[in-house]
């Protein structure tokens, strides 16, 4: 698994664990929304971000989550996309990374993020 802003990738597997998908996605597209945030979490900073997406990663199963991503993307590795494009830092963030995080702490994977 990996992870990349939509506009940086465009190979197989791609996921999108946003609210939506960009304008002129593909046919096909997969959108996961059980990993998006909520729409009211978008207006807020970093601090008040993280600790409110990890409470909604720790009502998931990890396993679960993992197993039905790489259900998914049916046979390619699955690649978790949102909108924000790299660098990324406190002032540019993205649950994309949070998620990658969340999984690499309770399924002892690396999750790299593709750049373009």
């Amino acid at each position: 698994m990996k992870t990349a802003s939509h506009f940086t990738y465009f190979g197989p597997g791609r996921i999108a664990i946003s609210l939506g998908a960009p304008r002129g996605a593909p046919a096909g597209y997969r959108i996961y929304r059980t990993l998006a945030p909520t729409r009211d979490m978008l207006k807020l900073g970093y601090e008040a971000y993280r600790p409110r997406f990890f409470e909604i990663l720790a009502k998931l199963d990890p396993q679960r989550e993992w197993d039905h991503l790489h259900a998914l993307a049916a046979g390619a590795e699955p690649v978790l996309q949102c909108f924000e494009k790299p660098p990324l830092d406190k002032r540019n963030f993205c649950h994309r990374r949070m998620v990658a995080e969340w999984f690499e702490q309770h399924m002892g994977v690396q999750v790299p993020e593709i750049e373009g």
